[in-house]
């Protein structure tokens, strides 16, 4: 059976099933499964639902003349609240017992940020291309709580603004205000990707749609026929998103419409009846998901991360299994014991009481936060070596890349490029095209041309994957650089190009990067694709200061190397083996057998998953460099 739902004003049992199909599609995608790479969209469906079922009751009190904005903001704490401090608590304990003290600030401060619900806004600062990985930042998902919450502080001041000078206002500013969002949001991505993602103007149209099907007197129909093709239609759609949307899909803007159409067919189709689909989303195994959807979305996420960082060598498949059944069974707990007991009134905790019990309990959330930054994590649970090697997480690495002159930070465009520097007005012997991951070689390639008498020149930005004609989502100044790239090689053709260095396994795009391989052949110019870089699965300063902690001396790669990089070595190896193409394995080049050094003395030779430090370029980059100029026989 499942658990007892609080029914509100009326209940819809259709949009428990809904709040199901969102919640599956974000916990299965985040715990790997590759088959489901649009599950994040499940996020975008639960907007539209909040914006449904919340926008109905304000419309309904102003229309009754009942609507307080202190008993708004009560049910929102009863709702929102106790979970989401007993989840971050947990949490809290949970990141105190496995971070590193430099890890632990970082997370103090995301706590801080997500207890003023503005986990967004954090997020979006703290963006960049060489910021922790997702997989790392426990609390990376209150993003949405963050928007959720922000529009809830403007939204029913607008309501009663509008109530008050006429209803009829109403529609017309929901919709005027959904069509600007989703338009700033499209401009957006062409702009600044991560604010498209991360911050409330550019989300807003998500929940407004929810708030115009809830407009009174929105035509629902009755027929139920075209009601139980349009849930039909709607469960389609958002599945169909989950299967084909992918990260490499520009995201939110416009394809935000495709789960967030898709939330609102299901809404519409079973509000005035009920018809056969309409039951399937009501049935028992859907009810339960969606009852504790908000408590398994709060629980999962740092059940992937800490389960990553403690056991990063996981198999994919018992991760999946066994992360979403563990988090189901905390999340079962957070709803019986945590979220019914508050929402629905305990005793002891009477209305009166609730907005300063929240308060003053976030209060103390922001207190601990601010306790462990002044403690800088307590860095005298760890060695100082380990202290040492942990230092590099946050490592200088803008003369190790040439980050502004010749690597592109994202918001750079190509005529930023220093000339000058980057491309001297010499014939060029050796030229790296492409993202970091060639541009990190640069200071070993440099110094070991140096030394042959050769010349040196780089056209590098930021996520750049030296393909031609292609638009990267998240990076829209790569085009550009690209095609200059392109344009560039064959006005002033160098001795040798080499392009790459990125994790490429998919057909299309390494048909893309060939293209521009036969161009440059064509055009005299000796071309050689550099194979993905070494991927770890932890960043190597966390391995490294891991191995010290437990006095491990092996300093190589054991364990640690991604599946990923070496399944798309072998693909692109492949592919080059039969098109004639030169390849070179920087994996095998890197990683004699596998296994990667990953110190030298006191240091690491890298200060993230993939990057190298100074001396890891100096290592790495003059290897490469060496198999280039005397390729085997």
């Amino acid at each position: 059976m499942p658990p007892k739902t609080h029914h509100g004003p009326r209940y819809r049992p259709h949009i428990d099933g809904l709040r199901a199909i969102a919640v599956l599609g974000v916990v299965v995608y985040h715990f790997g499964a590759k088959w489901l790479p649009g599950g994040f969209i499940g996020v975008d469906v639960f907007f539209v639902i909040s914006g449904f079922l919340i926008s109905k009751s304000i419309y309904r009190e102003l229309d009754n003349g009942t609507f307080s904005i202190a008993d708004f903001y009560v049910r929102r704490a009863r709702r929102i609240i106790p979970a989401f401090l007993a989840v971050s608590l947990a949490t809290t304990i949970l990141a105190a017992l496995i971070l590193f003290p430099n890890q632990l600030v970082e997370f103090a401060k995301s706590l801080v940020y997500s207890a003023f619900f503005l986990a967004n806004a954090y997020f979006y600062s703290a963006s960049d291309y060489f910021a922790p990985a997702a997989e790392e930042i426990p609390l990376l998902h209150y993003w949405s709580l963050g928007v959720e919450e922000q529009f809830y502080i403007l939204f029913p001041l607008l309501a009663i603004c509008c109530y008050r000078f006429s209803p009829r206002l109403m529609p017309a500013a929901v919709l005027l205000l959904g069509a600007l969002s989703l338009i700033a949001a499209e401009w957006m991505l062409s702009v600044d990707p991560a604010a498209a993602f991360y911050l409330l103007p550019f989300r807003a149209f998500e929940i407004l749609i929810g708030s115009v099907l809830a407009l009174p007197g929105f035509p629902f129909s009755s027929d139920r026929r075209t009601a139980a093709g349009a849930v039909i239609a709607g469960v389609s759609v958002i599945l169909g998103g989950m299967v084909f949307i992918d990260s490499s899909v520009p995201f939110p803007g416009v394809t935000a419409l495709i789960p967030c159409l898709g939330a609102a067919a299901i809404i519409w189709g079973g509000e005035r009846v009920t018809t056969a689909p309409a039951r399937m989303l009501g049935s028992s195994p859907m009810l339960f998901w969606g009852a504790i959807s908000y408590s398994l979305y709060l629980v999962h996420w740092p059940i992937v991360v800490f389960s990553k960082m403690v056991m990063p060598d996981i198999d994919p498949l018992v991760f999946l299994i066994g992360g979403c059944l563990a988090s189901t069974a905390l999340a079962w707990l957070s709803y019986r014991f945590v979220e019914q007991p508050f929402r629905h009134g305990v005793p002891v905790v009477s209305r009166k009481y609730v907005m300063p019990g929240s308060g003053a309990a976030l209060t103390a959330l922001v207190a601990v936060g601010l306790f462990i930054q002044a403690a800088d994590g307590f860095p005298g649970r760890v060695q100082g070596s380990t202290q040492k090697m942990l230092s590099y997480l946050g490592y200088d690495y803008q003369s190790v890349f040439r980050e502004g002159t010749c690597f592109l930070r994202p918001e750079q465009d190509v005529s930023q490029l220093d000339w000058k520097t980057c491309l001297p007005e010499v014939q060029l012997d050796v030229v790296i095209w492409g993202s970091s991951h060639i541009a990190q070689l640069y200071l070993g390639m440099e110094s070991e041309l140096d030394e042959r008498k050769l010349t040196f020149g780089q056209i590098t930005g930021s996520g750049c994957i030296p393909l031609v004609g292609y638009d990267n989502v998240g990076r829209p100044n790569c085009r550009a650089l690209n095609d200059f790239a392109l344009a560039y090689f064959l006005a002033n053709p160098p001795s040798i190009v080499v392009m790459g260095g990125d994790l490429i396994s998919d057909a299309g795009l390494l048909a893309l990067l060939d293209a521009s391989v036969d161009r440059l052949t064509e055009a005299g110019i000796r071309v050689v694709v550099l194979g993905p870089v070494p991927y770890f699965n932890r960043p190597v300063p966390i391995i490294l200061a891991s191995r010290i902690e437990k006095e491990n001396r092996d300093t190589s790669s054991l364990g640690e190397l991604n599946r990923e990089s070496i399944i798309a070595d072998e693909f692109m190896e492949k592919f080059y083996e039969s098109d004639g193409g030169e390849y070179l394995s920087a994996l095998r080049t890197m990683c004699p057998a596998m296994k990667c050094e990953l110190q030298r003395g006191e240091k690491p030779l890298h200060f993230d998953v993939v990057h190298l430090t100074d001396e890891g370029s100096r290592v790495y980059g003059r290897k490469i460099i060496d198999s280039i100029l005397q390729p085997e026989e």
